[in-house]
């Protein structure tokens, strides 16, 4: 469907929606989660603060809306980089995407710290295809990628790698995707001191160690 189908009612409120989230992450560059006020950001969307919450219940509910249309755009993109079929290559995109949306972006450590922080896992966000169309214009296709958490992606991926022969049969996949989520998340920490910064080549550097740590019949060989 494009985007003149639906309804003046439905396309303002997934615009309103957009908006909230692009103006409250826009000031998540240079302001901590805490000292961010609603009213602000409402003020500057021009909606009411009942309005405010009618989309999201929460503050975090935005982090979280927010990091689940980051992962659509980094999936789609590593589904037409990867070879069709191939689990670990899908894994390599990914991150190497996830590097790249990245690179200029020091959002990422606040994320971080308020994911740390949170008492129970996220939930996922309930992304409409009207709001994929309008936040990634071009992306034809991306309605067909589900919303997930990285948890849950990395770990289908795994079973595929294992299934598709990729990975031995014996591997423990729960291990697996905690080594996953801590190059995921201690690359990002590491680098942030280290005198080589480019996280695209730290990430491909700690996945190729795992692959061939663990035997896999299929590796990067970027150098």
């Amino acid at each position: 469907m494009v985007i003149n189908e639906y309804s003046l009612r439905e396309t303002k409120h997934a615009k309103t929606k957009i908006a909230i989230a692009n103006v409250f992450m826009k000031r998540l560059e240079k302001t901590r989660f805490d000292d961010i006020s609603i009213r602000q950001i409402c003020k500057s969307v021009e909606i009411s603060e009942g309005t405010f919450f009618n989309y999201f219940p929460e503050k975090i509910d935005i982090i979280n809306y927010y990091m689940h249309l980051m992962f659509l755009k980094i999936v789609f993109k590593a589904r037409k980089d990867a070879p069709q079929g191939g689990y670990i290559p899908l894994i390599n995109a990914f991150f190497a995407h996830l590097a790249e949306l990245l690179r200029y972006n020091n959002i990422v450590y606040q994320l971080i710290s308020l994911l740390i922080v949170q008492q129970e896992m996220p939930k996922t966000a309930v992304i409409s295809n009207l709001e994929r169309q309008i936040f990634f214009p071009g992306y034809k296709g991306i309605e067909n990628i589900q919303p997930m958490l990285v948890d849950d992606f990395l770990r289908e991926c795994l079973t595929g790698a294992v299934n598709n022969h990729e990975l031995p049969k014996n591997i423990k996949i729960d291990d697996i995707l905690v080594s996953l989520i801590t190059i995921l998340s201690g690359t990002l920490l590491a680098v942030k001191f280290s005198a080589v910064k480019d996280r695209s080549y730290h990430y491909m550097r700690q996945l190729r160690l795992l692959w061939d740590g663990l035997g896999a019949k299929w590796t990067t060989r970027e150098r």
